[in-house]
Protein backbone atom coordinates (compact mmCIF):
# COMPACT_ATOMS: atom_id res chain seq x y z
CA UNK A 1 0.00 0.00 0.00
CA UNK A 2 0.98 3.51 -0.76
CA UNK A 3 0.48 4.66 2.76
CA UNK A 4 2.86 1.76 4.22
CA UNK A 5 5.37 3.77 2.00
CA UNK A 6 4.65 7.17 3.15
CA UNK A 7 4.70 6.13 7.23
CA UNK A 8 8.08 5.40 7.43
CA UNK A 9 9.53 8.06 5.78
CA UNK A 10 7.45 10.86 7.53
CA UNK A 11 10.45 12.59 8.96
CA UNK A 12 12.00 13.16 5.50
CA UNK A 13 8.30 15.22 4.71
CA UNK A 14 8.55 16.86 8.05
CA UNK A 15 12.10 18.01 7.16
CA UNK A 16 11.62 19.53 3.63
CA UNK A 17 8.30 21.21 4.88
CA UNK A 18 10.04 23.10 7.79
CA UNK A 19 12.87 23.66 5.67
CA UNK A 20 11.04 25.01 2.86
CA UNK A 21 9.19 27.17 5.31
CA UNK A 22 12.30 28.55 6.48
CA UNK A 23 13.74 29.19 3.22
CA UNK A 24 10.58 31.38 2.18
CA UNK A 25 10.73 33.28 5.60
CA UNK A 26 13.68 34.15 4.84
CA UNK A 27 14.02 35.27 1.49
CA UNK A 28 11.20 37.90 2.30
CA UNK A 29 12.54 38.90 5.90
CA UNK A 30 15.92 39.98 4.37
CA UNK A 31 14.22 41.89 1.47
CA UNK A 32 11.84 43.76 4.20
CA UNK A 33 14.87 44.44 6.03
CA UNK A 34 16.89 45.42 4.00
CA UNK A 35 14.23 47.86 2.87
CA UNK A 36 14.45 48.98 6.75
CA UNK A 37 18.22 49.75 6.76
CA UNK A 38 17.85 51.82 4.15
CA UNK A 39 19.92 49.66 1.53
CA UNK A 40 19.56 50.74 -2.10
CA UNK A 41 17.68 48.48 -4.25
CA UNK A 42 20.77 47.24 -5.76
CA UNK A 43 22.43 46.71 -3.21
CA UNK A 44 19.48 44.45 -2.22
CA UNK A 45 19.59 42.47 -5.62
CA UNK A 46 22.63 41.54 -5.37
CA UNK A 47 21.94 40.07 -1.74
CA UNK A 48 19.39 37.88 -3.28
CA UNK A 49 21.79 37.22 -6.25
CA UNK A 50 24.22 35.73 -3.77
CA UNK A 51 21.55 33.09 -2.56
CA UNK A 52 21.60 31.41 -6.15
CA UNK A 53 25.58 31.89 -6.87
CA UNK A 54 25.38 29.46 -3.31
CA UNK A 55 22.90 27.11 -4.85
CA UNK A 56 25.06 26.61 -7.70
CA UNK A 57 27.93 26.04 -6.11
CA UNK A 58 26.29 23.89 -3.48
CA UNK A 59 24.48 21.61 -5.98
CA UNK A 60 28.30 21.32 -7.33
CA UNK A 61 30.02 20.61 -4.49
CA UNK A 62 27.28 18.75 -2.15
CA UNK A 63 27.24 15.30 -3.79
CA UNK A 64 31.02 15.30 -3.80
CA UNK A 65 30.84 15.82 0.30
CA UNK A 66 28.50 13.53 0.56
CA UNK A 67 30.23 10.84 -1.45
CA UNK A 68 33.30 11.59 0.84
CA UNK A 69 31.88 11.35 4.03
CA UNK A 70 28.09 10.54 4.11
CA UNK A 71 24.63 12.19 3.81
CA UNK A 72 24.13 12.07 7.81
CA UNK A 73 27.35 14.31 8.59
CA UNK A 74 27.13 16.38 5.40
CA UNK A 75 22.97 17.11 6.81
CA UNK A 76 24.12 18.36 10.00
CA UNK A 77 26.95 20.20 8.67
CA UNK A 78 25.26 22.48 6.23
CA UNK A 79 22.26 22.76 8.85
CA UNK A 80 24.69 24.06 11.10
CA UNK A 81 26.12 26.41 9.16
CA UNK A 82 22.34 27.54 7.47
CA UNK A 83 21.60 28.42 11.31
CA UNK A 84 24.79 30.50 11.42
CA UNK A 85 24.78 32.43 8.35
CA UNK A 86 21.23 33.77 9.15
CA UNK A 87 21.93 34.62 12.36
CA UNK A 88 25.28 36.60 11.75
CA UNK A 89 22.78 38.98 9.69
CA UNK A 90 20.86 39.89 11.90
CA UNK A 91 24.12 40.25 14.33
CA UNK A 92 26.40 42.24 11.43
CA UNK A 93 23.93 44.50 9.37
CA UNK A 94 25.85 44.96 6.27
CA UNK A 95 25.63 44.44 2.60
CA UNK A 96 28.73 43.13 1.58
CA UNK A 97 28.85 40.93 4.71
CA UNK A 98 25.03 39.79 3.96
CA UNK A 99 25.96 39.18 0.62
CA UNK A 100 28.56 36.70 1.52
CA UNK A 101 25.78 35.02 4.60
CA UNK A 102 23.65 35.02 1.83
CA UNK A 103 26.04 32.87 -0.84
CA UNK A 104 26.69 30.77 2.15
CA UNK A 105 22.29 30.63 3.09
CA UNK A 106 22.20 29.41 -1.03
CA UNK A 107 24.77 26.77 -0.54
CA UNK A 108 23.77 25.30 2.81
CA UNK A 109 19.83 24.53 1.48
CA UNK A 110 21.60 23.47 -1.61
CA UNK A 111 22.85 20.55 0.60
CA UNK A 112 19.58 20.26 2.92
CA UNK A 113 17.78 19.95 -0.68
CA UNK A 114 20.51 17.75 -1.99
CA UNK A 115 20.58 15.05 0.97
CA UNK A 116 16.91 15.07 1.69
CA UNK A 117 15.78 14.26 -1.91
CA UNK A 118 18.54 11.44 -2.67
CA UNK A 119 17.34 10.13 0.69
CA UNK A 120 13.85 10.03 -0.88
CA UNK A 121 14.48 8.79 -4.05
CA UNK A 122 16.24 5.94 -2.57
CA UNK A 123 13.33 4.90 -0.70
CA UNK A 124 10.55 5.63 -3.69
CA UNK A 125 10.20 2.42 -5.90
CA UNK A 126 9.35 2.20 -9.54
CA UNK A 127 5.58 1.99 -8.06
CA UNK A 128 5.25 4.62 -5.52
CA UNK A 129 7.76 7.21 -7.40
CA UNK A 130 5.08 9.15 -9.20
CA UNK A 131 2.77 9.43 -6.22
CA UNK A 132 5.81 10.34 -3.85
CA UNK A 133 6.76 12.91 -6.25
CA UNK A 134 3.70 14.71 -6.65
CA UNK A 135 3.05 14.81 -2.63
CA UNK A 136 6.65 16.57 -2.48
CA UNK A 137 5.96 18.86 -5.12
CA UNK A 138 2.90 19.94 -3.18
CA UNK A 139 4.31 19.86 0.21
CA UNK A 140 6.82 22.65 -1.34
CA UNK A 141 4.68 24.83 -2.89
CA UNK A 142 2.53 24.45 0.49
CA UNK A 143 5.51 25.23 3.13
CA UNK A 144 6.52 28.24 0.71
CA UNK A 145 3.17 29.92 1.08
CA UNK A 146 3.02 28.57 4.67
CA UNK A 147 6.61 30.66 5.15
CA UNK A 148 5.00 34.00 4.16
CA UNK A 149 2.63 33.92 6.90
CA UNK A 150 5.49 33.66 9.47
CA UNK A 151 6.51 37.31 8.93
CA UNK A 152 3.60 38.01 11.18
CA UNK A 153 5.29 36.09 13.82
CA UNK A 154 7.34 39.60 14.98
CA UNK A 155 9.10 42.42 13.53
CA UNK A 156 11.09 42.55 10.89
CA UNK A 157 12.91 45.16 12.23
CA UNK A 158 14.31 43.06 15.52
CA UNK A 159 15.99 39.81 16.24
CA UNK A 160 13.18 37.64 16.47
CA UNK A 161 12.55 36.13 13.00
CA UNK A 162 16.16 35.24 12.10
CA UNK A 163 16.11 33.51 15.43
CA UNK A 164 13.00 31.89 13.99
CA UNK A 165 14.49 30.67 11.21
CA UNK A 166 17.34 29.54 12.47
CA UNK A 167 14.91 27.44 14.90
CA UNK A 168 13.33 25.87 11.92
CA UNK A 169 16.20 24.60 10.39
CA UNK A 170 17.62 23.07 14.16
CA UNK A 171 13.94 21.25 14.16
CA UNK A 172 13.85 19.80 10.78
CA UNK A 173 17.32 18.58 11.48
CA UNK A 174 16.30 16.31 14.57
CA UNK A 175 13.73 13.59 13.04
CA UNK A 176 16.00 13.27 9.59
CA UNK A 177 19.29 12.32 11.84
CA UNK A 178 16.94 10.17 14.13
CA UNK A 179 15.49 8.09 11.07
CA UNK A 180 16.62 4.50 11.02
CA UNK A 181 17.20 4.46 6.79
CA UNK A 182 19.92 3.10 5.11
CA UNK A 183 21.57 5.62 4.28
CA UNK A 184 21.35 6.15 -0.24
CA UNK A 185 24.10 6.61 -2.21
CA UNK A 186 24.69 9.50 -4.66
CA UNK A 187 25.93 10.00 -8.55
CA UNK A 188 28.37 12.85 -9.03
CA UNK A 189 27.03 14.19 -12.09
CA UNK A 190 29.76 14.42 -14.89
CA UNK A 191 30.45 17.41 -16.34
CA UNK A 192 27.77 18.76 -18.82
CA UNK A 193 28.49 20.24 -22.17
CA UNK A 194 25.61 23.26 -21.75
CA UNK A 195 26.26 24.10 -25.84
CA UNK A 196 25.21 20.52 -26.35
CA UNK A 197 22.02 20.98 -23.81
CA UNK A 198 21.10 24.35 -26.49
CA UNK A 199 21.17 22.68 -29.10
CA UNK A 200 19.37 19.90 -28.29
CA UNK A 201 16.20 21.85 -27.52
CA UNK A 202 16.84 25.59 -27.67
CA UNK A 203 13.52 26.61 -26.04
CA UNK A 204 13.98 24.10 -23.07
CA UNK A 205 17.34 25.41 -22.48
CA UNK A 206 16.16 29.00 -22.95
CA UNK A 207 12.80 28.65 -20.78
CA UNK A 208 14.78 27.44 -17.87
CA UNK A 209 17.19 30.60 -18.10
CA UNK A 210 14.16 33.12 -18.16
CA UNK A 211 12.71 30.93 -15.46
CA UNK A 212 15.63 31.60 -13.09
CA UNK A 213 15.66 35.35 -13.90
CA UNK A 214 12.10 36.24 -13.24
CA UNK A 215 11.29 33.67 -10.00
CA UNK A 216 14.62 35.24 -9.17
CA UNK A 217 13.14 38.59 -9.62
CA UNK A 218 9.99 38.10 -7.46
CA UNK A 219 11.06 36.22 -5.05
CA UNK A 220 14.14 37.92 -4.39
CA UNK A 221 12.81 41.94 -4.77
CA UNK A 222 9.10 40.97 -4.38
CA UNK A 223 9.03 41.54 -0.58
CA UNK A 224 11.15 44.90 -0.87
CA UNK A 225 8.94 46.38 -3.65
CA UNK A 226 5.67 45.55 -1.48
CA UNK A 227 8.08 47.44 1.74
CA UNK A 228 8.76 50.41 -0.55
CA UNK A 229 5.10 51.14 -1.46
CA UNK A 230 4.37 51.27 1.97
CA UNK A 231 2.65 47.69 2.83
CA UNK A 232 2.57 46.79 6.28
CA UNK A 233 4.16 43.03 7.35
CA UNK A 234 0.70 41.23 6.76
CA UNK A 235 0.37 42.96 3.79
CA UNK A 236 3.70 41.44 2.73
CA UNK A 237 3.18 37.80 3.66
CA UNK A 238 0.09 37.65 1.42
CA UNK A 239 1.37 39.62 -1.09
CA UNK A 240 4.36 37.27 -1.69
CA UNK A 241 2.21 34.46 -0.54
CA UNK A 242 -0.23 34.93 -3.55
CA UNK A 243 2.36 34.43 -6.34
CA UNK A 244 3.44 31.01 -3.97
CA UNK A 245 -0.52 30.14 -4.65
CA UNK A 246 -0.56 30.43 -7.90
CA UNK A 247 2.30 28.70 -8.91
CA UNK A 248 1.10 25.41 -6.98
CA UNK A 249 -3.01 25.87 -7.93
CA UNK A 250 -1.88 26.32 -11.73
CA UNK A 251 1.03 24.78 -12.62
CA UNK A 252 -0.88 20.98 -12.33
CA UNK A 253 -3.27 21.84 -15.02
CA UNK A 254 -1.11 23.50 -16.83
CA UNK A 255 1.27 20.88 -17.27
CA UNK A 256 -1.56 18.77 -18.16
CA UNK A 257 -2.57 21.20 -20.97
CA UNK A 258 1.01 20.68 -22.27
CA UNK A 259 0.81 16.37 -22.17
CA UNK A 260 -2.08 17.29 -24.69
CA UNK A 261 -0.63 19.66 -27.01
CA UNK A 262 2.84 20.53 -28.59
CA UNK A 263 4.38 21.34 -25.65
CA UNK A 264 5.67 23.98 -26.99
CA UNK A 265 2.12 25.78 -27.87
CA UNK A 266 1.76 25.31 -23.68
CA UNK A 267 4.89 27.46 -23.03
CA UNK A 268 4.02 30.05 -25.90
CA UNK A 269 0.56 30.23 -24.11
CA UNK A 270 1.86 30.61 -20.63
CA UNK A 271 4.82 33.47 -21.85
CA UNK A 272 2.17 35.72 -23.65
CA UNK A 273 -0.12 35.27 -20.58
CA UNK A 274 2.69 35.83 -17.56
CA UNK A 275 3.92 38.57 -19.80
CA UNK A 276 0.53 40.57 -19.56
CA UNK A 277 -0.69 39.63 -15.94
CA UNK A 278 3.24 41.03 -14.87
CA UNK A 279 1.47 44.10 -15.56
CA UNK A 280 -1.44 43.66 -13.03
CA UNK A 281 0.44 44.36 -10.02
CA UNK A 282 1.64 47.96 -11.18
CA UNK A 283 -1.61 48.81 -12.61
CA UNK A 284 -3.30 48.02 -8.54
CA UNK A 285 -1.14 49.82 -7.12
CA UNK A 286 -1.57 53.03 -9.87
CA UNK A 287 -5.13 53.00 -8.67
CA UNK A 288 -4.46 52.10 -5.11
CA UNK A 289 -6.08 49.19 -4.59
CA UNK A 290 -4.32 46.57 -3.03
CA UNK A 291 -6.77 43.64 -4.25
CA UNK A 292 -6.06 43.88 -7.59
CA UNK A 293 -2.07 43.77 -6.57
CA UNK A 294 -3.00 40.72 -4.74
CA UNK A 295 -4.61 39.09 -7.35
CA UNK A 296 -1.90 40.27 -9.99
CA UNK A 297 0.66 38.49 -8.02
CA UNK A 298 -1.95 35.31 -7.55
CA UNK A 299 -1.90 35.62 -11.55
CA UNK A 300 2.13 36.32 -11.63
CA UNK A 301 2.75 33.03 -9.71
CA UNK A 302 0.33 30.83 -11.68
CA UNK A 303 2.01 32.07 -14.93
CA UNK A 304 5.81 32.90 -14.30
CA UNK A 305 6.68 29.83 -11.60
CA UNK A 306 5.56 26.83 -14.21
CA UNK A 307 7.44 27.83 -16.67
CA UNK A 308 10.47 26.00 -15.21
CA UNK A 309 8.23 22.63 -15.43
CA UNK A 310 7.50 23.32 -18.59
CA UNK A 311 11.29 23.71 -19.72
CA UNK A 312 12.54 20.90 -18.35
CA UNK A 313 9.16 18.76 -19.85
CA UNK A 314 10.04 20.26 -23.26
CA UNK A 315 13.83 19.17 -23.16
CA UNK A 316 12.80 15.78 -21.56
CA UNK A 317 10.76 15.11 -24.81
CA UNK A 318 14.20 15.51 -26.91
CA UNK A 319 16.02 13.40 -24.73
CA UNK A 320 17.45 9.69 -24.30
CA UNK A 321 17.61 7.93 -21.37
CA UNK A 322 21.24 8.47 -20.75
CA UNK A 323 21.17 12.01 -21.05
CA UNK A 324 18.54 12.40 -18.26
CA UNK A 325 20.81 13.15 -15.28
CA UNK A 326 23.62 15.05 -16.87
CA UNK A 327 20.52 17.34 -18.86
CA UNK A 328 18.78 18.04 -15.67
CA UNK A 329 22.07 19.45 -13.83
CA UNK A 330 22.41 21.32 -17.40
CA UNK A 331 19.54 23.09 -16.80
CA UNK A 332 19.46 23.61 -12.67
CA UNK A 333 22.51 25.14 -13.81
CA UNK A 334 21.08 27.87 -16.63
CA UNK A 335 18.05 27.82 -14.01
CA UNK A 336 20.65 28.97 -10.76
CA UNK A 337 22.60 31.66 -13.40
CA UNK A 338 18.93 33.46 -14.21
CA UNK A 339 18.45 33.56 -10.81
CA UNK A 340 21.94 35.18 -10.44
CA UNK A 341 21.02 37.82 -13.22
CA UNK A 342 17.45 38.43 -12.15
CA UNK A 343 17.46 39.84 -9.26
CA UNK A 344 20.51 41.90 -10.22
CA UNK A 345 19.08 44.06 -13.18
CA UNK A 346 15.61 44.25 -12.11
CA UNK A 347 17.24 46.24 -8.77
CA UNK A 348 19.62 48.74 -10.83
CA UNK A 349 16.27 49.32 -13.43
CA UNK A 350 14.24 49.58 -10.62
CA UNK A 351 16.82 52.15 -9.05
CA UNK A 352 17.10 53.92 -12.67
CA UNK A 353 13.63 53.74 -13.78
CA UNK A 354 11.01 53.44 -11.21
CA UNK A 355 9.80 51.28 -8.35
CA UNK A 356 7.35 49.50 -10.54
CA UNK A 357 9.66 48.84 -13.53
CA UNK A 358 10.44 45.71 -11.77
CA UNK A 359 7.07 43.88 -12.76
CA UNK A 360 8.10 45.58 -16.75
CA UNK A 361 11.47 43.97 -16.56
CA UNK A 362 9.29 40.35 -15.68
CA UNK A 363 6.71 40.87 -18.60
CA UNK A 364 9.04 41.70 -20.93
CA UNK A 365 11.22 38.18 -20.34
CA UNK A 366 8.28 36.37 -20.20
CA UNK A 367 7.54 37.82 -23.60
CA UNK A 368 11.08 36.97 -24.95
CA UNK A 369 10.00 33.32 -23.86
CA UNK A 370 6.90 33.78 -25.96
CA UNK A 371 8.58 35.25 -29.15
CA UNK A 372 10.85 32.39 -29.07
CA UNK A 373 8.38 29.53 -28.83
CA UNK A 374 7.09 30.81 -32.14
CA UNK A 375 10.34 31.34 -33.91
CA UNK A 376 10.98 27.41 -32.71
CA UNK A 377 7.44 26.26 -33.92
CA UNK A 378 8.19 27.51 -37.35
CA UNK A 379 11.40 26.41 -37.96
CA UNK A 380 10.80 22.93 -36.52
CA UNK A 381 8.11 20.70 -37.10
CA UNK A 382 5.85 19.65 -33.76
CA UNK A 383 6.51 16.61 -32.18
CA UNK A 384 3.47 13.42 -32.37
CA UNK A 385 1.51 14.30 -28.98
CA UNK A 386 1.55 11.12 -28.41
CA UNK A 387 5.32 10.72 -27.97
CA UNK A 388 5.99 13.36 -25.55
CA UNK A 389 6.73 12.39 -22.17
CA UNK A 390 4.47 13.16 -19.19
CA UNK A 391 4.94 16.75 -17.49
CA UNK A 392 7.05 16.96 -14.65
CA UNK A 393 5.63 18.96 -11.95
CA UNK A 394 8.66 21.07 -10.39
CA UNK A 395 8.75 23.12 -7.42
CA UNK A 396 11.12 26.20 -6.89
CA UNK A 397 13.00 24.44 -4.68
CA UNK A 398 14.17 21.30 -6.41
CA UNK A 399 17.64 20.41 -7.06
CA UNK A 400 19.53 18.25 -9.75
CA UNK A 401 19.05 15.05 -7.58
CA UNK A 402 15.63 15.06 -7.44
CA UNK A 403 14.97 16.66 -11.26
CA UNK A 404 16.75 13.76 -12.43
CA UNK A 405 14.36 11.18 -11.08
CA UNK A 406 11.24 13.21 -12.38
CA UNK A 407 12.62 13.10 -15.02
CA UNK A 408 13.76 9.61 -15.73
CA UNK A 409 10.33 8.97 -14.27
CA UNK A 410 8.63 10.70 -17.02
CA UNK A 411 11.12 9.41 -19.58
CA UNK A 412 10.51 5.49 -18.51
CA UNK A 413 6.80 6.25 -19.48
CA UNK A 414 7.23 7.21 -22.75
CA UNK A 415 9.30 5.79 -25.43
CA UNK A 416 11.57 8.66 -26.65
CA UNK A 417 10.96 10.76 -29.57
CA UNK A 418 14.51 11.17 -30.05
CA UNK A 419 15.88 7.72 -30.74
CA UNK A 420 17.69 8.58 -33.79
CA UNK A 421 18.48 12.05 -32.87
CA UNK A 422 22.08 13.13 -33.74
CA UNK A 423 23.10 16.43 -31.21
CA UNK A 424 24.31 14.86 -28.06
CA UNK A 425 25.21 15.51 -24.69
CA UNK A 426 28.75 15.27 -24.28
CA UNK A 427 29.92 14.15 -21.46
Amino acid sequence: MFKQTLLPIWSLLFGVAIITMASALQSSLIGIRASIESFNTTATGLIMSSYYIGFILGSLLVPVWVKNVGHIRVFAAVASLASVTILMQSVIVDPWFWMLMRMGTGLCYAGLFIVTESWLNAIATNNTRGRLFSIYIIEIWASQTLGQFLLNAASPSGYDLFILTSVLISMAVVPLLLVRTPSPTIEVPEKLNIMGLIKTAPLGATGAFVAGITSGAILGLGALYAKTIGLDVVEISLFIGASYLGGMVLQWPIGKLSDRQDRRLTILLVGLVGAVTALVVPFGHSVSNISIMMFGMFLLGAFTFPMYALSSSHMNDQLRPEQVLSASSGLILLNGAGGVIGPLVASVVMDLVHINALFIFIALMNLSVAVFAIHRMRVKAPMVVEEQGDHVHVGLTVTPVVAAEMLAEADSNTPSASDNHEVEIKL
